[in-house]
């Protein structure tokens, strides 16, 4: 139950500074090999260099990861804002569950973006994320990306 909470409190305090255009995290949240999977691909298949390349993990997993991915979001995404559901988890003590609701207008074209997505965080012994894995609907994350190259 104590570490559920904690995590609430990482987690809350990760949106506050996400909703704040803050970069800083809760130390130990993240580990440097932390992975940041969307829609079922791990984020370094999607930066179109191998991998496997020593850079492409350093710019993909960890805090720098988290970082790199929410630069491109508040780029695409002005105004943006993230509101959390419930943390929930299956009774497994590694592997907790919610959704995030952003919202903002996407860049150049200020059409609203409003979109749920869904996190699961799969979580070491020691209570850092293992891995974020988010699922968002596949039109959604094509808007983002067209508006993030604008």
């Amino acid at each position: 139950m104590a570490a559920t909470q904690s995590l609430t409190a990482a987690v809350d305090q990760v949106i506050a500074f996400f909703n704040a255009r803050k970069m800083d995290l809760p130390d130990g949240l993240f580990e440097r090999k932390t992975q940041f999977v969307i829609n079922g691909a791990p984020f370094e298949t999607l930066l179109g260099q191998s991998p496997n390349d020593p850079l492409i993990l350093m710019l993909s997993r960890g805090p720098a990861g988290y970082r790199f991915t929410v630069t491109g979001v508040h780029h695409a995404v002005q105004n943006a804002h993230i509101d959390r559901g419930d943390i929930i988890s299956d009774g497994d003590p590694f592997k907790v569950q919610t959704q995030l609701w952003l919202s903002g207008q996407l860049r150049n074209s200020g059409e609203p973006l409003n979109v749920m997505i869904a996190v699961t965080l799969k979580l070491t012994s020691s209570g850092s994320i293992e891995i974020a894995a988010a699922t968002i609907e596949e039109a959604a994350l094509e808007k983002i990306r067209q508006a993030r190259r604008s």
